[in-house]
């Protein structure tokens, strides 16, 4: 874990005052067995509502449209950097697999904090099921990174320096893509050139364990889309396949959804097992509130999670060799 001196100190008294909104807005770092705490999934239809507008609306300025397939829903928005021969962040949007695009379901300030720190920025849409399966739905998504790659000597881009980064479903994706090599390998990409990969407040790392650490919506979300066969499930798990060879190194940034939290401590403590470098964290906000929120705040240098995603990124993939 990084250094706890990154988050701002709470008050314990005086976060009792507050209410989930402003804590999710705020944002502090959890850790310890607090990470397991029990939230409640209580939020009104109205709030809910509120969320997921302020999430389509969330739409970042710039880029360049570029299509990477034959399908109508191939296509991707590229931020270009300024720095020679930049690492390339590939993101992919969530929505449970079945609904978002590469434009609604993003949150503008990390593209533009992250494109002012020095690195390209694409972000993928993709068919979404039931038009297709999820493995197939993946796939296209690691042929986005091959058309990227082809085209990097006019994008400035470094195809050996790949960061994928996705939230909610999207988050699974990449994290698929970066412990399952099959999918890079069918479209000649060495999974060695995926530097990096940062889940954002992911879930379904163990599909079938899904099913009872995260009942209701989110397991039934699970079964809609990727069945109830256990074979199935679990290779769809990126736990599932963390043994190596994996992506150079994980980072799982989680608010407080305490079934996707166990999955994210089990893959994280897998990764390590097998030799990959991984790190867990966990900030204020609960369920749908705090999923929202992270996403759309992550790229403001007040909210904790940048930070730790900043210093991370300079660790591991830093825009410039060293």
């Amino acid at each position: 874990m990084m250094d706890a001196k990154i988050n701002h100190v709470s008050d314990p008294a005086a976060d009792t005052l507050l209410d989930p909104i402003a804590l999710a807005a705020r944002g502090n770092k959890i850790s310890g067995l607090d990470i397991f705490q029990a939230t409640t999934e209580d939020i009104s239809i109205t709030r809910a509502q509120t969320l997921l507008a302020e999430m389509n609306a969330d739409v970042p300025h710039g880029g360049t449209d570029m299509t990477y397939g034959d399908k109508e829903s191939q296509h991707l928005r590229f931020w270009k950097s300024e720095t020679p021969k930049a690492p390339i962040i590939i993101y992919v949007h969530g929505g449970s697999w079945r609904s978002g695009t590469n434009l609604d379901s993003i949150g503008s300030l990390k593209v533009t904090h992250l494109v002012s720190l020095g690195y390209s920025f694409a972000s993928v849409s993709f068919s979404l099921v039931p038009s297709v399966t999820v493995k197939e739905q993946v796939q296209e998504v690691a042929e986005s990174g091959a058309y990227l790659s082809r085209n990097s000597n006019s994008l400035n881009i470094d195809p050996d320096r790949v960061i994928l980064m996705g939230h909610s479903s999207g988050a699974h994706v990449v994290t698929l893509l970066g412990t399952d090599s099959n999918y890079l390998a069918s479209v000649n990409i060495s999974i060695h050139t995926v530097r990096a990969v940062i889940a954002i407040d992911g879930s379904n790392y163990n599909a079938p364990a899904e099913i009872s650490d995260s009942p209701g919506p989110v397991s039934e979300n699970l079964i809609g889309a990727l069945g109830s066969d256990p074979k199935q499930l679990a290779d769809m798990s990126p736990s599932h396949h963390a043994r190596a060879p994996n992506a150079g190194a994980f980072l799982l940034l989680h608010v407080q959804r305490r079934g996707d939290i166990r999955q994210a401590v089990e893959l994280d403590l897998v990764l390590k097992a097998s030799g990959t470098d991984s790190e867990l964290h966990v900030f204020e906000g609960e369920w749908l509130e705090g999923h929202v929120q992270m996403l759309l705040r992550i790229g403001n240098p007040e909210y904790p999670a940048t930070l730790v995603m900043d210093r991370w990124l300079e660790k591991h993939v830093p825009v410039t060799w060293k």
